[in-house]
């Protein structure tokens, strides 16, 4: 098991936390798998990381299924 440390914009980030978000779309560049933690850090464009995170269980990971739009280089990460 690893952490992997992601980006979130607020408007995402507070639905994280209300749980009525439980995946993300990102970069698939971490390797990242079922049993990794997912942490998420709350990030504003004009003023950088807030200090705000989320961790959370990643269940499920989707990835090189381009036939059904995600594109090279994504994945969906459940949690």
């Amino acid at each position: 098991m690893k952490q992997v440390r992601k980006k979130i914009l607020p408007i995402y980030f507070e639905q994280v936390c209300w749980e009525n978000k439980h995946f993300e779309l990102q970069k698939d560049e971490d390797d990242i798998q079922v049993g990794d933690e997912l942490v998420l850090e709350e990030w504003e464009p004009d003023k950088g990381y807030t200090g705000e995170v989320a961790l959370r269980p990643v269940t499920y990971v989707l990835r090189n299924v381009p036939e059904y739009g995600l594109m090279d280089g994504y994945c969906i990460i459940g949690f």
